[in-house]
Order: structure tokens, then sequence, then C-alpha cells
């Protein structure tokens, strides 16, 4: 894993920050095993669930991780004596399938201060704007129904069953070519209040909001019931008490595979119905492979037959969020806090992720490259903008979209990607080789829950046809 940037002071080099889980147990590496039933590619949920499920069912399995660990896009550390989660974080009861595996495992949840702010504000044309957490939720809320409800009930017609996004596809394509920015130029919100909307569909998306579809926001918002407090809920306040690694930790606990752990794939290569899968300084052969990394790295390993144009294309264009996620550690004490402001300003979204003695830890989002997280005197800058005064202790962020193994943050798509055939095509078979991931997940698409969804669809998916024969 690369460095995990620190920041206290603009000249301070990196600075390392540990993760919670090491590489799971060297035993379950491949002892001159060359053939297996499966060949699972990535230990990010998807993989770890898929490589699980299809070695439950009696099936060889081994499962390549290029990195040293699992979690994918997730990584449990640890921050001035807190525990933090640098990539995906949030998960709740809505989320089926994520909460399938925490009654498995009996997991205990935690709660982020934040997503229930006792007081709020806004960055709007150069003025900040202070509210109570009510007062500003209520505008919020407000202002998020007039943006979403584009048939006169919320939505509803359009995503009528969120778990099928293209149940209606009809309905959904004219969103879907529009961009989020498109959207709120057509609805003519007051300035203060279309200042307060925009950030929260922009930490949605993770980029510069102009290109991004808002399609993918109205299915966020149908995720969420088409009620805002509840999809604050699905995705922003409740997570693991013990860590996402806690998870991870025990879906490969619980299944029966070999692992090789520091070992990219270079080449998939399919003929006579079996598929070869090439590393450096070897290959491992098996009757199905499932391709569970993220869209933006499929351009990157050499399919033979290749692969979908429409999924090249996608994997150039980029699916992922390319924003930021930083712990900040400041003097004051703040209670439970939440701040926005329209991109581009360098910090969209902050707020409390733990009231202390010495002071409180934020959580920033910056979507794009709108903030140098390395420079302790911009961060600060950015966070007086939204509260001044505020004294940073410390801090520390890591770049996924630097991380040669991710290339972005979670997946939302960009216009027209939903309903122009590349989202299905990104999750269509290819002979032998299937897909999976949270970036082509069909309902919690870029959440932990949809990545399991994908793994656990898959693993079924290639149990039947290699059984079949």
């Amino acid at each position: 894993m690369a460095a995990l940037v620190g920041a206290a002071s603009a000249a301070a080099p990196a600075r390392a920050a540990a993760t919670e889980r090491a590489a799971p147990d060297g035993a379950r590496a491949p002892t001159g095993a060359a053939s297996y039933d499966v060949i699972v590619i990535g230990g990010g949920f998807a993989g770890l669930v898929a490589a699980r499920d299809c070695s439950l069912r009696g099936m060889r399995v081994l499962l390549i991780e290029a990195r040293d660990r699992i979690g994918g896009r997730t990584a449990t550390s640890a921050f001035q004596g807190h525990r933090i989660e640098l990539g995906g974080t949030w998960i709740h009861w809505e989320q089926a399938h994520v909460w399938t595996e925490i009654t498995r495992y009996g997991l205990a949840l935690s709660e982020t201060p934040g997503a229930t702010p006792d007081r709020m504000a806004w960055l709007s044309r150069g003025r900040l704007i202070e509210k109570s957490g009510e007062e500003g939720f209520a505008l919020l809320s407000d202002g998020m129904q007039r943006y979403c409800d584009v048939d006169g009930d919320l939505a509803h017609s359009v995503f009528p069953r969120s778990p099928e996004p293209l149940h209606a596809v009809d309905q959904v394509r004219p969103f879907d070519r529009m961009t989020l920015n498109d959207r709120l130029a057509q609805i003519g919100l007051a300035p203060e209040i279309e200042d307060l909307v925009a950030p929260n569909f922009t930490i949605n998306a993770h980029r510069d909001p102009g290109s991004a579809s808002f399609a993918e926001q109205l299915h966020w918002w149908a995720r969420g019931d088409f009620n805002l407090r509840r999809l604050f809920d699905c995705s922003g306040h409740f997570k693991f008490a013990d860590g996402t690694g806690a998870l991870a930790n025990a879906i490969f606990a619980d299944g029966s595979f070999h692992f090789l752990p520091g070992t990219p794939v270079r080449a998939v290569r399919q003929a006579r119905g079996l598929a070869t899968v090439s590393v450096d300084g070897g290959a491992y052969s098996a009757g199905a492979v499932i391709c569970a990394l993220p869209v933006n790295l499929l351009k990157g390993i050499r399919f033979e037959p290749g692969l979908d144009p429409r999924k090249l294309a996608a994997s150039r264009a980029g699916v992922t969020g390319t924003g930021s996620k930083t712990y900040v550690h400041i003097r004051q004490k703040v209670g439970a806090w939440l701040a926005c402001a329209p991109y581009p300003s360098p910090i969209t979204l902050a707020f409390t992720e733990q009231e202390r003695d010495d002071g409180t830890i934020l959580c920033a989002f910056s979507a794009g490259d709108s903030l140098n997280t390395g420079d302790r005197d911009a961060l600060q800058a950015a966070l007086r903008g939204l509260l001044p005064g505020a004294e940073v202790v410390d801090s520390v962020s890591y770049s996924w979209t630097a991380d040669p193994y991710a290339l972005g943050t979670w997946a939302f798509y960009r216009p027209g990607q939903l309903t122009d055939g590349t989202f299905e095509a990104l999750r269509r078979a290819e002979g032998v080789v299937h897909f999976a991931g949270g970036d082509i997940a069909a309902h919690w698409r870029g959440f932990i829950d949809g990545a399991l969804e994908t793994g656990i669809a898959t693993a079924r998916i290639v149990h039947d046809a290699l059984r079949r024969g």
C-alpha cells in the first residue's frame, strides 16, 4: 500500500500510518498447485465473498490480490488514538447483503456524530451561512426534494425498483444524459439553497459535478427511499465498531481457498473453455475466472480475446470518483457539526468524526484535485472557510486516485454510462471470465454492500455454470 500522507506541516515528509490488518495467513499460498476450478482476481469485498462462497460450494479456488492485504478500497487505520477508515466506511441495515454478513459474523456498529449535527454551515458566494442542525437539514431536505422531484412523485417513476436500475430504462434515459449541474440550472433554486444542495450531490459523485450523471443521483435518492434523512443514515451514519477489517477478516477466515497476495495479474487468456491467469513468474489455470477489480483497472490487464470495447472505453474514461478523504485533528471543540461548500471549493464536505478532550477529529472530503491534502497551510485555510479560527494539529489522508490498484474512489457513472449499454456490458461475462465489484453493482453501487451483492451473485452463477459442465 502506498504511503498514507500526513499533513503535520506544509513541508513535512509523507508519514506512513499502518492499517490494522496485515496479509492473512501465508499458509494459504499455493503449494505447487497450478490448476483450479475458479480463480478470483482482487481481494476486495467482492472477491473475498466470491472466493468464500465458491470454496464453500466445494470448488477449488485461488484468490489473487495485488496488494499485500485484503479489503480493496477499504483500509482500517488509527489516527490520534482513534480508529479511522481511509476508504469505504458506512453501512446500514437497509443494505441487505452487508447486513446479512453482519448478522452472520455477529459484528457491532458505531455511529458518526456529524451525521446528525447540532450545527450546520455552508459557504455561499463567499459568505458563510450558519444554522442549527435542525434548521439547516430542513432547508437541505427541501432543496434536495426539489432537485430530485423530476416527475411530481419524488422520482418514484424513474426508479420504481431501486435494486433494478434499468427496470424503467425509458424513464431513466433522459436523466442519464444530463449532468448534475444541468439539473441544478434547470430548477432555479435561490443562490443560498443552491449552494447548500450542490455539495451533497457533488460528494456523492466525488468529482466535478459537470462530469457526472444526474440519473446516478436519482438512483442514490431511490436507495434512500426518496428521503434525505434515510439516505444520510444509509450512506454516512453507521459503521463497523471494529473497522471494515473485522468483516474482511471474518469472510476470509470462513472460506477455504488458496491466497496469493502481493501479486498483480498481467494477463487473462481463454482457450478451449479454460482460462489462464498470468502473473510475474508464473501462471494458473481454471475453468472460470471472477475478475473483481475496479473498472478503472481493466485497461491495465491484457485479456485474450480482447474485452468488449464498451468495457475498455469505460475503464479508460473512469467510472469512479477522484477526490480525497482526510481526517483532521483540530484544537477546537465543535460538537456535532457539519459543513459543506460547492465545487470547486477545496473542501466539499466536513463533519465531526470524534469529540475528544483535546479538540475534535473531523472527516473532510474534497472532490477532484481541489485540495492538496499534504499541505497543512492549504488544509487549514480551507477549513477556516467553513470553521473560522480552526487550528489544525495533525491530519492523515490517502490518495486512492494515485493508488495503482484503485485509480479512484467509489463508483459514480458519467452521463450515458448507465443507459447506453455500458453498465450492462461491464456486468456481462465474456466466455469463462465473469465480473464483479462495487463499481458494477445493481443496487448500492460504490458501497461495500454493492461489492458483496456482485460477489455473492457471481459465485452462484459460476458454480452453476461449472456444474453444468
